[in-house]
């Protein structure tokens, strides 16, 4: 009995000690999705990342699919939550004219065995419309590529991709403009230019031990 007793006060303390780690990464500025992800999404392991929030950034909340999911990020100045709806996003356009987001997606399945970047890639790269610049880059210090695109939808879009696959899973962090007038993108894009290189610099995984 009296072992009984150790084990279950040892194991309290462990959970004790774990979430204080963990709020400890989620606080100081940084966004983790620790509390996001979790017994929702189809995956037998938590995806987790944090990155900073440049100032007059705000998270939307988990949008989750059977087979993936996205964290969205809008701006104060450019607001838009996304619902996939063109009339919801039209309207939305006639009232702000210019909308900002970034979004990280994350495949919540593992890749499959021998899956690479270059291979993804070659895939994504088959969809050319609007390409207008692709490269490599890093993103959380892994080898990654990056497709920009411009091209006509709802309203005009940029749209800027950096890929990576870490420990068998895929991600991409996604950034948005779209506007009904294309100089007014252009503006826009640049103006948040630095907030986007600001997410993927602070754009860190947390690896499950």
């Amino acid at each position: 009995m009296k072992n009984t007793h150790i084990v279950i006060t040892l194991s309290l303390l462990v959970i004790v000690i774990s979430s204080g780690c963990l709020s400890k990464i989620a606080g100081n500025g940084t966004l983790s999705n620790l509390d996001m992800v979790g017994k929702d999404v189809y995956s037998s392991q938590a995806l987790m990342f944090e990155m900073k929030m440049p100032e007059g950034w705000k998270d939307d909340a988990l949008w989750t699919y059977p087979y993936g999911g996205a964290v969205n990020f809008v701006t104060d100045k450019y607001p838009w939550w996304p619902s996939g709806d063109d009339g919801a996003i039209r309207l939305d356009l006639q009232k702000y004219g210019t909308l900002s987001i970034v979004q990280v997606g994350m495949d919540t399945q593992t890749v499959p065995a021998g899956y690479t970047l270059e291979y993804a890639r070659s895939e994504e790269l088959k969809r050319k419309d609007g390409i207008t610049y692709e490269g490599d880059t890093t993103l959380a210090g892994e080898k990654a590529w990056e497709i920009i695109r411009k091209y006509r939808t709802v309203g005009d879009l940029y749209q800027r991709d950096i890929h990576v696959v870490h420990k068998q899973r895929s991600y991409v962090l996604r950034f948005q403009v779209i506007s009904t007038d294309a100089q007014k993108r252009d503006n826009v894009t640049a103006e948040l230019e630095s907030d986007f290189n600001g997410f993927s610099s602070s754009f860190r995984f947390i690896d499950q031990i």
